[in-house]
């Protein structure tokens, strides 16, 4: 009794497995050959031919060759997936809008300030400060940004003289 593995190019499955019995020869083909190592050593383990211990040798060398294989596999696929995902972060951060500006209402930006709010509509009707509305309200609003430079620059007497010399 003889049972033997073989690799045979061009097919299929090309691992193949020759089971010599009664002066009869049977052969068997697999995909991989971990399925063929495998049917090998059953078949050695029914038959009661020795030297088990290659066998589980070899079908472990090859366990874990395929394992490596699907992990570097894995491995390609997640820095492919990584590389991917950087591509898309960038392209959104592209289209992102700009930023709205910040607003007040007039009653917020005259507490700020610290005048009062009919003061506030004076200053609007000078031209001190820009009118800003938003389409579905009515409400006039101000810049931060403007109410910030007055603040910072001059007070509010001193850009109220400043637009009527103007």
């Amino acid at each position: 009794m003889k049972v033997s593995y073989s690799y045979v190019k061009g097919r299929p499955s090309p691992h193949c497995i020759t089971l010599v019995r009664r002066k009869r020869r049977y052969r068997r083909y697999f995909k991989s050959r971990i399925d063929a190592v495998k049917f090998q050593n059953d078949k050695r383990l029914e038959l009661g031919i020795k030297d088990p211990s290659v066998m589980e040798n070899d079908a472990i060398f090859h366990l874990l060759s395929e394992i490596k294989e699907k992990l570097e596999s894995i491995d390609r696929r997640t820095s492919e997936l990584e590389y991917s995902v950087k591509q898309q972060e960038e392209m959104l951060s592209s289209m992102q809008k700009p930023p709205k500006p910040r607003i007040l209402k007039v009653s917020e930006a005259a507490k700020v300030l610290r005048v009062s709010a009919r003061k506030m509509y004076y200053l609007l009707e000078k031209k001190v400060f820009t009118r800003y509305h938003l389409p579905h309200t009515s409400t006039t609003f101000i810049r931060v940004n403007e109410i910030e430079d007055l603040l910072h620059d001059k007070g509010v007497e001193e850009a109220l003289l400043e637009k009527k010399a103007r």
